[in-house]
């Protein structure tokens, strides 16, 4: 896989967000209150975590994450995010590259570019 975002991993919310402004920001926080009670969810390209915290602040317990992202910088970073009683899975792989058995209520893709 080419798009591993190492090198700009601690830069990359402040690029971001030069690019996007708040668009994609504000575009994924307003979805997240569909998420169900209790659900399941797959977060694939989770970039620097920050949609952990976000989602946190709705939900501070019940959910079981499972957070995907192909740049072990990316996921140390996403590590230190707070998610308070939330079950977090992290795995640093591609998605493309990800199998499992675990039936998902939502699949979330807020950094996914390929």
């Amino acid at each position: 896989m080419n798009n591993n975002y190492d090198k700009i991993a601690n830069h990359y919310d402040t690029l971001s967000r030069l690019v996007f402004f708040k668009s994609q920001v504000n575009a994924q926080v307003n979805q997240l209150q569909y998420i169900p009670k209790d659900s399941s969810v797959l977060i694939a390209g989770g970039g620097t975590g920050w949609i952990l915290e976000e989602i946190t602040k709705i939900y501070p317990s019940g959910l079981k994450i499972v957070y995907v992202e192909i740049s072990a910088k990316m996921i140390a970073l996403s590590q230190k995010r707070e998610f308070k009683n939330n079950q977090v899975k992290f795995v640093n792989l591609g998605i493309e590259d990800f199998s499992t058995d675990t039936v998902f209520d939502v699949v979330l893709t807020p950094f996914l570019f390929r």
